[in-house]
């Protein structure tokens, strides 16, 4: 006989085994259709024990609860198999890709918590891009009746957020901190959701041991991100350390002996078996990619060779040359390199900042605006535009505006509630053609598939930004073919696409792409 669950009565009947008696003793042993059989509570702690037992039972939110959508549309598979494991364990990790529907997944397992008497409030800790247009919006559509606070402003203005009766608060990463002592006082908020855990990489950090703080005495902690380790096998310990602090390694020099290999005085390198340990670690957890969700059109990347101006080609190469010297006199380091570095980039895109004041000098570099130019005018669809630098974002937008096109910026000096605006404008509305930002502040959490295009104005350093800024695009909800377009007009860009393409993060080894630079020389 193969299990059997009865949904009238909430049960699960499994041919008998004796150790059904101690296990589940308010169980009833039946004699059914002939056969020897126990029927027992159809729970998430029973369904945890039978399952250690050997017996695929599966989770009762899978069998009991209906999943509301605001589209009337059934959830894919793997969003359900998602909320069976955030129900299951309390403490647990979600680690699926992005644009995987976490949001909804988590919003269900809450749901459900709430309605099984199982938990009375949640509190989402996410990117401040997220906030509003991703949690507060996602939750209004999928379930209208519930009450979202978004705990944003300054300290007193969060305080009275916090003091309003809710289902489910939203905060970012560093709003804990000034309203801890508030939260701290709220047992009845009994579920805490991370979003993008991987900020809490650091558990020496100040906002991690906030986080880990909070958590101590809650009915449930939800890690989720889809880049457990975007830096190095050890961000997993910090993520253990908030989520699953009872089976975390007690010590981080013990835990990066384990996962990294010390190649000289300062440089560590991943362990072949690295992934398997932190795997190991980052348990209880689900993980599913998008390709396994739902099947995305492709999406192509084109890099396009601009021209440089005179000024910016001299310019290059006058920081070309300081760096490749100061390279060979060996008086460079990690920090200064990164500086020159960046000096290249933004020669090479038009835009420098000044040694001193700051102030951002503008070079000839009109080949590239216009090649910007011709790409929006031939996007048949909505396009987004990312540059590394601010002063960048400030000049693509006033080109944009002396062309006459619809567009918005977003920057990190953007308020939080004009951000989620710009979004859902972009987004859900006709008007906007073009998002210009910074990809800081889009990296995470948020839908823009009205947009088919993302434009790199040019490169930015770190891996998950670039990774997640492309993201945007590429998500449930896509129905065309994408294109990642990206401008190069040095080898100080090329260098940096190559490693982007190659899934390596350049800050980590902003000396040795230096060397190559100056190996190869400034053409």
């Amino acid at each position: 006989m193969t299990l059997h669950i009865s949904h009238d009565h909430e049960a699960v009947i499994a041919p008998f085994d004796p150790h059904f008696l101690q296990l589940f003793p308010h169980g009833v042993r039946l004699n059914w259709g002939g056969k020897d059989v126990y029927a027992m509570r159809h729970g998430d702690e029973e369904t945890r024990m039978l399952r250690n037992l050997g017996l695929p039972v599966p989770a009762p939110i899978m069998e009991y609860y209906d999943f509301p959508s605001a589209d009337g549309k059934r959830p894919f598979g793997k969003q359900i198999l998602t909320a069976a494991s955030m129900t299951l364990y309390p403490s647990s990790f979600v680690l699926n890709g992005m644009g995987t529907g976490k949001t909804k997944a988590c919003l269900w397992s809450f749901d459900y918590l709430r309605k099984t008497k199982r938990a009375k409030r949640m509190l989402v800790v996410a990117p401040v891009s997220t906030l509003e247009f991703t949690w507060a919006r996602e939750a209004f559509q999928t379930f209208p009746g519930m009450k979202v606070v978004i705990l944003y402003g300054t300290a007193d203005k969060r305080k009275k957020l916090l003091a309003q009766e809710a289902d489910i608060y939203v905060i970012n990463h560093d709003g804990v901190k000034v309203v801890f002592n508030e939260l701290m006082a709220r047992p009845d908020i009994d579920v805490i959701c991370f979003d993008e855990a991987a900020a809490y990489r650091n558990s020496r950090a100040a906002r991690s041991k906030i986080a880990q703080k909070l958590c101590r005495g809650r009915k449930y902690i939800w890690g989720m991100t889809g880049s457990p380790t975007p830096s190095a096998p050890t961000d997993a310990f910090g993520l253990a350390r908030l989520v699953t602090p009872l089976t975390a390694p007690s010590s981080f020099t013990h835990f990066r002996q384990e996962v990294m290999l010390q190649v000289d005085r300062f440089k560590w390198v991943p362990k072949k078996n690295s992934a398997a340990t932190v795997a190991e670690l980052l348990r209880p957890s689900v993980r599913f990619t998008l390709d396994e969700i739902v099947e995305l059109p492709p999406v192509i990347v084109r890099d396009i060779q601009v021209p440089l101006g005179k000024e910016q080609r001299a310019t290059y190469k006058d920081m070309f040359e300081k760096a490749s010297t100061a390279l060979k006199e060996g008086t460079i380091t990690a920090v200064n390199g990164g500086v020159k570095y960046s000096k290249l980039l933004q020669a090479s895109i038009g835009w420098v900042y000044g040694d001193d004041d700051r102030k951002v000098i503008h070079l000839d570099n009109e080949a590239r605006l216009e090649a910007l130019l011709d790409i929006v005018e031939g996007a048949e669809n909505k396009v987004i535009i990312f540059s590394p630098f601010k002063s960048a974002t400030s000049g693509v937008s006033a080109m944009l505006k002396r062309e006459k096109i619809d567009y918005a910026e977003v920057t990190g000096d953007t308020p939080q509630g004009e951000r989620a605006k710009i979004f859902a404008q972009f987004q859900n509305g006709e008007k906007l053609r073009v998002l210009n930002a910074h990809p800081e502040c889009m990296s995470h959490g948020l839908t823009l598939t009205a947009a088919d295009t993302v434009v790199w104005f040019g490169p930015v350093t770190k891996l998950e930004t670039y990774e997640q800024a492309n993201a945007r695009i590429t998500r449930i909800g896509q129905t065309r073919k994408q294109q990642i377009i990206r401008f190069i007009s040095t080898p100080a860009e090329r260098i940096a696409y190559q490693r982007l393409s190659m899934r390596q993060s350049l800050q980590d080894n902003i000396l040795g792409i230096l060397a190559e630079l100056t190996a190869n020389g400034a053409d």
